[in-house]
């Protein structure tokens, strides 16, 4: 039997999760040039990002293999669900509880963590493990 069939492929999520949050810091180092309410918005935009799809990462690869096959399938979907909750309820809370926000930094640094996410997708190849 062909011995690459019969291995598991893990995803490296925390390298995964480690380049985004890199990301982050560097747009938020970067926005803090023009104002520390800049950097400030930036850091949680790209958190408003990255805590719902860590996540979705954890509930979403919990389980392994062919035999637990609904129990992904159903977690996917109600991951998936409470992540897009979970990025609803955090930017209703930035702008309500958070009085000064700059709003285009706050913006921009999530919609580049969504860019970056999808582009390392593509970049990260999954580990195969015995």
């Amino acid at each position: 039997m062909n011995n690459s069939r019969t291995r598991i492929t893990r995803l490296p999520l925390a390298r995964w999760l480690a380049i985004e949050f890199s990301v982050i810091v560097i747009l938020s180092l970067l926005w803090t040039i023009e104002s520390r309410l800049a950097g400030y918005s930036a850091f949680v935009g790209g958190l408003i990002f990255i805590i719902p799809n860590a996540y979705f990462a954890h509930r979403m690869y919990r389980y392994q293999g062919a035999r637990n096959a609904q129990l992904m399938v159903g977690n996917m979907f109600r991951a998936e669900g409470i992540k897009l909750a979970l990025t609803a309820v955090f930017f209703a809370a930035v702008f309500i509880l958070m009085e000064p926000v700059h709003v285009p930094a706050l913006l921009f640094t999530f919609a580049v963590v969504v860019v970056i996410g999808g582009v390392l997708r593509f970049l990260i190849q999954p580990k195969q493990q015995l």
